[in-house]
């Protein structure tokens, strides 16, 4: 109720406003908490879980009782969380995913760090011996000391070397990726994601009388100085309009700004053997875990102000439906990351599948083909409403929409293209922004190779390439370049024995 109680703020707030402040609105309040608290309650009692050696038992349930028994071999990410109502106590959330569920598999809450450590060790490396027995009561010591002297600093795994190191123990964790303040402020800024500020600011400006607010002083002053001096200037309306709009998404970025830096700072990526960890954020702390072999696709996205920042954020993308941020598609990622820092990231990564170790800077593009069995649909329909109603009002605003969709489907057309690198596969989607994916062959399920009859006959084709995160597709490829991808990838799986996920 407390971590998700800001989303309620809005509404209390704008209801509250129009006078929606009877008593029965607290005795509904006080009714519902109490309901939840008897709730956790009967969860708490009723939850047992169980590590046995190849497989972790889950009990749970009051009426219709649940028994998970979730095989080691099968999780695909171990994180840890740290709410900050449980950061007095010292106590985490340990929770549990595995390849191919959309939803948490196990959740352990309230555990001891000591505990959490070894849990997460054991299910992430089920089989690599435990260093951590030995030594996870001196980590949490270090860790409560930090907290009782006011730092955020988690104990990350160069810290965790140092205290394997004194204890004579042969670990191979490595730092990866540092980022600060500055660069997650950046990273807030390019990767803005709009809807969080609409909702949250939606209802409250809702609440404003902006006719009242044109009826100031201030507000005829400021429409008086400007029919003066740009109101007949095409050139200074221009730059106002430009300086309005970045104005406005700077504006809109802030709330962006801010949860970049709550949930990610101090960021810190390492690997520990072949698992990377991920830890930080400052209101709840956050440690997650991905083992290296599990990733199925790296993706390198830039949004339009991450191309004029040259800055790039990477994804591990996983099986589908476990990524390890969100439910949503967002994956373990790696912020603010330069094409230098991008080569020197993928060259600290072996044990993954795909062996390019640089982003590449050009791409053979799909045949034009695409965009024109497109290009006109969106034209269409202002043509026959032109033709029928004559040109007005709505008809041109059917136009410029037409016309927008015509635009940017011809963007994403001149953005799609491929390259093979070795036995790598690049895709290279994007509009305005634009991604790389990095696909490894060895880690393709199935290939499809698609022809219509206009293709047939131009000697175009359809490559999806299918893997465990999901298909990833390059229509209108020449066919020898689809037969000669498909045709590597099977040979490479064909060969190789290993598990695919």
């Amino acid at each position: 109720m407390i971590s998700n109680g800001y989303a309620m703020i809005p509404v209390v707030y704008t209801g509250w406003k129009q006078g929606f402040n009877s008593p029965w609105v607290i005795v509904a309040v006080v009714g519902v908490a109490l309901a939840v608290l008897v709730y956790a309650i009967i969860q708490w009692a009723m939850f047992r879980y169980r590590l046995y050696e190849d497989k972790l038992g889950v009990r749970q349930g009051l009426i219709f009782k649940k028994t998970h028994e979730i095989p080691l071999s099968k999780i695909q990410n171990v994180r840890l969380e740290q709410p900050f109502y449980f950061r007095p106590m010292g106590l985490y959330s340990l929770v549990v995913e595995t390849a191919g569920s959309k939803e948490d598999e196990a959740v352990l809450a309230a555990v001891s760090y000591r505990k959490a450590i070894q849990l997460k060790h054991q299910l992430v490396n089920p089989l690599l011996p435990s260093a951590l027995e030995d030594v996870a009561a001196d980590a949490e010591d270090k860790y409560q000391a930090k907290n009782a002297r006011g730092n955020n600093a988690e104990i990350n795994g160069a810290e965790s070397h140092g205290t394997y190191a004194s204890k004579g123990l042969k670990t191979r964790s490595e730092s990866l990726v540092r980022k600060g303040f500055k660069p997650l402020l950046l990273f807030g800024l390019y990767q803005n994601n709009l809807f969080w500020f609409a909702i949250i600011a939606g209802p409250i400006i809702g609440q404003f009388d902006w006719s009242q607010l044109a009826d100031t002083h201030l507000a005829q002053s400021a429409w008086h100085g400007y029919e003066l001096t740009i109101g007949n200037h095409v050139i200074y309306q221009i730059v106002l309009a430009s300086l309005l709009l970045i104005g406005f998404y700077l504006l809109l970025s802030l709330i962006s700004m801010a949860a970049s830096v709550l949930k990610y700072y101090p960021y810190h990526l390492s690997r520990d053997n072949n698992t990377l960890h991920r830890s930080g954020g400052i209101i709840a702390k956050q440690s997650d875990a991905l083992a290296l072999q599990r990733i199925q696709v790296i993706r390198f996205s830039q949004p339009v102000i991450g191309r004029l920042l040259k800055l790039w954020t990477v994804y591990f993308k996983q099986v589908k439906g476990t990524e390890v941020e969100q439910k949503s598609q967002r994956h373990m990622l790696v912020p603010s990351m330069t094409r230098q820092t991008v080569s020197a990231l993928l060259q600290d990564m072996k044990g993954i599948e795909a062996r390019t170790t640089e982003l590449p800077k050009h791409y053979n593009p799909i045949h034009f083909g695409w965009y024109w069995r497109r290009g006109l649909a969106p034209l269409i329909v202002p043509a026959v409403n032109t033709l029928g109603m004559g040109l007005s009002p709505i008809t041109e605003l059917m136009w410029v929409i037409g016309l927008g969709f015509t635009i940017g489907l011809y963007l994403r057309y001149r953005q799609w293209g491929y390259c093979l690198d070795g036995n790598d596969c690049w895709i290279h989607t994007g509009m305005l922004g634009h991604s790389w994916h990095l696909i490894a062959l060895k880690k393709v399920q199935h290939v499809t190779i698609i022809q219509t009859k206009g293709q047939q006959r131009k000697g175009l084709a359809t490559l999806e390439l299918g893997l465990a995160s999901g298909t990833q597709t390059i229509p209108y490829l020449p066919l020898h370049d689809a037969r000669e991808i498909a045709e590597r990838a099977l040979a490479i799986t064909g060969r190789s024995y290993q598990n695919w996920i």
